[in-house]
């Protein structure tokens, strides 16, 4: 049973699925950020309007004005958003929705949905396989999508040779596997290794993604304070002194950066392991976030391995049972002593997953909800909307997917 049934009895399934999926709806909470937002005037500019934006993006309705058609003409659908048969709001009502919201309101009722996630365990779920050291909190994975502008067919070549477009926040972007003159948008995005998303920002196409992660992260920061975030998951194109320094300084969290080959000063190895005096490769002991250092033993490895008679060694006499011991220091650099280098379990563990959910998502990107095709709108705000709403829905998929069936994560192979 759900709440809809004594206004709408379902004959199929998908009916029947169609109203467990908006009897998820956290309505409530929905409302007390929409009544952060209300004014003077006519009513109807709040919770039926959230859910017809919603089930815009379930049922891949391409415009504001098929939307309306679409809830005149189906009657669950009107049942779902709770609208009354004669009350059918005008396409342009949805207009001054998204003009008294902004998409700082979209972004705050996107938090209500990650709550509603939190609370069953979805934000940060046991990963099994993962090092016992692991430090505690949500793991996350930046990634980016481009949007193909609805105004890309109508640009004009000025005399320096740039190209001014009907929407002025659109420019040209990388080449793009489907479009061959790649002009829009690019939604940068913060989500959890288990999918779910947590900030979306947009931008012009041309921006490059590593000029977003901080921006990302402070949006982060002030939307989620009370959740703690371990380790972010970044491509090789993110791997630099300044990120690898600026995540962790700034924000507490460990980045995990696919690395470019990287040139290690004498001493150390090719992987950046030091040596021992006697030019062997040391053990990682432990790595001190405090003191931003870690720490490595040499174990007598001369011993180990036969090679005590190629030199002597002052430190055979200690008591230490780790024999040599020495320090790198983040400080140092980063990039190349930082808290999750290469050779550490946690960033081979963690490495793995980030193919896996590019993989994943790289179809949830082209397939979700058609975000792409339905993207009629102009400006950075409208578009960072028509986002949000694609944010929102998708994470009450996944949290409607984990009552139904159990399933933790949409692009994690999870079971207990």
């Amino acid at each position: 049973m759900t709440k809809f049934d004594r206004f709408f009895t379902p004959r199929t399934a998908q009916e029947r699925e169609f109203l467990e999926y908006f009897d998820l709806m956290p309505a409530r909470r929905i409302k007390t950020v929409l009544d952060k937002y209300k004014k003077p005037g006519p009513q109807g500019y709040g919770l039926p309007l959230i859910l017809s934006r919603i089930l815009k993006v379930k049922e891949c309705i391409l415009s504001d004005r098929s939307l309306v058609q679409a809830l005149a003409k189906h009657r669950i659908y009107r049942v779902v958003c709770a609208i009354a048969d004669h009350e059918i709001p005008a396409f342009n009502t949805y207009t001054t929705l998204r003009r008294r919201l902004g998409a700082q309101g979209f972004a705050q009722i996107h938090e209500v949905f990650v709550q509603f996630a939190e609370e069953y365990g979805l934000i940060n779920p046991p990963i099994p396989g993962l090092p016992k050291n692991l430090k505690q909190g949500v793991i996350l994975v930046a990634d980016s999508t481009f949007l193909l502008t609805s105004a890309s067919t109508h640009g004009e070549k000025l005399e320096g040779g740039e190209w001014l477009f009907s929407d002025p926040s659109a420019t040209f972007g990388r080449p793009h596997p489907h479009h061959k003159f790649p002009v829009g948008h690019k939604a940068h995005s913060l989500r959890t290794v288990s999918g779910i998303p947590l900030v979306s920002l947009v931008s012009s196409a041309s921006d490059h993604d590593v000029d977003w992660i901080f921006p990302l992260l402070q949006a982060l920061a002030r939307r989620y304070g009370e959740l703690t975030f371990a380790y972010i998951i970044l491509d090789r194109g993110y791997d630099s002194e300044d990120i690898h320094r600026g995540v962790f300084e700034e924000f507490g969290i460990i980045p995990i950066i696919i690395r470019k080959k990287t040139a290690y000063p004498e001493g150390f190895t090719p992987d950046g392991v030091p040596l021992c005096p006697g030019g062997l490769p040391m053990r990682r002991r432990l790595t001190d976030l405090q003191r931003k250092r870690t720490q490595w033993a040499c174990q007598r490895q001369c011993i180990r391995q036969n090679q005590l008679r190629l030199f002597s060694c002052e430190h055979l006499e200690s008591k230490s049972p780790y024999g040599y011991l020495s320090y790198t220091r983040f400080a140092d650099g980063y990039r190349k002593f930082g808290p999750a280098q290469p050779d550490t379990g946690i960033y081979q563990k963690l490495k793995p997953l980030r193919t896996g959910i590019e993989r994943a998502f790289g179809i949830v990107k082209q397939n979700r909800y058609r975000m792409e095709n339905t993207n009629t709108y102009r400006g950075i705000e409208n578009i960072s909307i028509h986002v949000i709403e694609h944010d929102i829905t998708l994470t009450l998929d996944i949290i409607y997917d984990y009552v139904k069936s159990g399933k933790l994560s949409p692009v994690l192979h999870i079971e207990y």
